[in-house]
């Protein structure tokens, strides 16, 4: 199915991901997601980074757009049974989903930091021994848009301090039937309207398979790229992840009274993701077959 421009609103990640609608349902996938990639990765710290950082009197540890904190909560509990003390820091642009202080481990506190916005507090640089970033490609547009990010990760570190990047590319949908029998067309047709809509826009996620490239360019020492499939026994709870994710994005869609000829109205996709659901209610998968972990360290 043809794309085009006009059937999807200009995504505006500064705007999009402080809207309202992102609320206790983007919070409740999220929780999903990190269960589904920690059950691809085996780890929350890459094993050679948790080697290297092993024994440090007090590990500090900053996620960046930390959504609602999982990952660092998860943390917490993973080092506490190594009776390690950590001081672990989460920023990210929208506070509705954190977690109240109250209810934090020891150690943890998040906060409402873009940063992108520019340059950092003083008090944040040259801080943390490790920093994390996960599913961070739906605000970057392209790999020019990785320089600032790398830019503010390195000032983050302390020297030595490492960089752990897992992604997943967000332009790729794989859509998997039981058997030939079973249809897969709505959803196959909703990949389609995406990848379309993304390239229609100029966004180029091709940067994600050659991340620790553009970690070494960015002046990272000892880069590596780690690639896993996902699970095939996971591949349900990945569809049910997405399928929230096209739920999502419906208000980016004209509706037909105010754009009666775009290729792909409000209603149509509301029509179309009933269908896509019914689809996989039968058995069909929506996955993006691996995640990318990019491991960087900072010159001493």
């Amino acid at each position: 199915m043809a794309t085009s421009s006009t059937e999807f609103k200009e995504y505006d990640q500064a705007q999009y991901w402080v809207a309202p609608a992102r609320n206790f349902r983007s919070s409740a996938r999220l929780h999903l997601q990190h269960f589904l990639v920690q059950n691809t990765l085996g780890y929350l710290l890459e094993p050679a980074v948790e080697k290297s950082v092993a024994g440090f009197q007090q590990l500090k540890v900053a996620d960046l757009a930390c959504g609602n904190g999982v990952w660092l909560t998860e943390l917490h509990s993973h080092l506490a049974k190594n009776n390690t003390i950590a001081q672990l820091d989460g920023f990210d642009i929208n506070p509705v989903n954190f977690p109240d202080p109250a209810f934090l481990p020891s150690g943890m506190t998040l906060k409402k930091v873009d940063i992108l916005a520019g340059s950092l507090p003083a008090e944040l640089k040259g801080v943390y021994d490790v920093v994390h970033i996960r599913a961070f490609d739906s605000v970057i547009r392209n790999a020019e848009a990785l320089k600032p990010v790398l830019t503010i990760t390195m000032e983050l570190l302390k020297p030595g301090g490492f960089l752990q990047w897992e992604e997943m590319r967000g332009d790729s949908w794989i859509i998997d039937s039981p058997s030939p029998q079973t249809s897969k067309e709505a959803c196959n047709i909703i990949a389609n309207v995406l990848k379309g809509a993304v390239r229609a826009q100029g966004i180029q996620k091709d940067w994600v398979d050659v991340l620790d490239t553009h970690l070494a360019a960015s002046g990272f020492q000892n880069t590596r790229l780690l690639v896993q499939e996902k699970r095939k026994q996971d591949f349900k709870g990945w569809t049910e992840d997405y399928l929230m994710v096209w739920e999502e994005i419906t208000d980016l869609f004209s509706p037909k009274a105010t754009s009666p000829d775009a290729p792909m109205t409000r209603e149509t996709w509301v029509d179309l993701f009933a269908k896509g659901v019914k689809e996989t209610e039968q058995g069909v998968v929506v996955h993006q077959g691996r995640i990318m972990t990019a491991i960087g360290q900072k010159p001493l």
